[in-house]
């Protein structure tokens, strides 16, 4: 399939590395499941300041699995992905192209090896898949709702399962300015997606909305935090109200909230339910 929009990047030309780029990630956080449980795993790799850092995470509900690593190699030791897209860490793999990827990671004690097909748009962050971000300039698209097959092994008893991954993409130059983010992915259903950016830190937000024919919409949106330490997302123009109730996968550490998300509310003044991500740098 291809869909015609007008951007400021090649999204197949950027699955490899950017030479230039002074941090260089490939984000992979999937909702999985089989008849009696839920998983959910984040696979990551990113170069910075001439070091590799990998994440392989894993959290089963209800009341299941729990599981990180997390490596800091030398880029001498490890290959970050080239053209054709072949990414190898002491922890993880990924492979592929733009419309089928090969990814897989390990724990201490778990597994996952997962195929992920895209049959919707690319999601362009901004429009245009380049905005400013703290003062440098960022790189940043997302293959919102890949289609998802595998298995997942947990203390040694493998698992066939489906569902759906985020894919993220990001590259760019920092700045100078403090990297204070919170981020949101949103998967509503119906090849509907947010991504929502608030770098101020009170709430105020801006978000990218992809629609099923490629569709994007650019908006402000405001995020205020309930008594109960969820979220209350509002966008007036898309006439959304959403609540967003959020737990912290294994990988959260100090400095980096990395958690999985429930999404229920109205938009377009029409119910909606729907699953999402956030990493919260404070």
């Amino acid at each position: 399939m291809t869909w015609s929009h007008p951007t400021l990047i090649d999204a197949a030309d950027k699955l490899a590395a950017d030479p230039i780029a002074t941090v260089d990630s490939w984000w992979f956080t999937t909702k999985l499941h089989t008849d009696e449980a839920i998983y959910w795993v984040k696979i990551h790799t990113m170069a910075m300041q001439g070091t590799c850092h990998s994440t392989v995470s894993l959290l089963q509900e209800p009341d299941g699995h729990s599981s990180t690593k997390q490596t800091t190699e030398s880029l001498d030791t490890v290959t970050l992905p080239g053209a054709p897209l072949d990414a190898r860490t002491s922890i993880l793999t990924i492979s592929g192209d733009l419309d089928e990827l090969q990814i897989s990671g390990a724990t201490d004690t778990a597994s996952v090896q997962l195929t992920l097909q895209r049959e919707e748009p690319v999601l362009y962050n901004g429009g245009s898949g380049l905005f400013p971000l703290f003062g440098g300039m960022n790189g940043q698209y997302a293959l919102p709702g890949l289609t998802t097959s595998g298995t997942v092994t947990v203390d040694g008893t493998t698992h066939q399962i489906g569902g759906r991954t985020w894919f993220d993409r990001q590259w760019g130059t920092p700045g100078s300015e403090p990297s204070r983010t919170t981020w949101l992915g949103l998967d509503l259903g119906a090849g509907r997606y947010l991504s929502i950016w608030d770098t101020v830190g009170d709430g105020t937000s801006w978000l990218t909305e992809l629609k099923a024919d490629g569709t994007h919409t650019l908006t402000r949106a405001h995020r205020t935090e309930q008594a109960s330490g969820h979220w209350q997302l509002t966008a007036p123009s898309l006439d959304a109200s959403l609540t967003i109730t959020h737990r912290g996968l294994p990988d959260s550490h100090d400095g980096l909230y990395a958690g999985i998300c429930t999404v229920i509310g109205t938009l377009q003044g029409q119910p909606i339910a729907g699953h999402g991500y956030t990493d919260v740098f404070a």
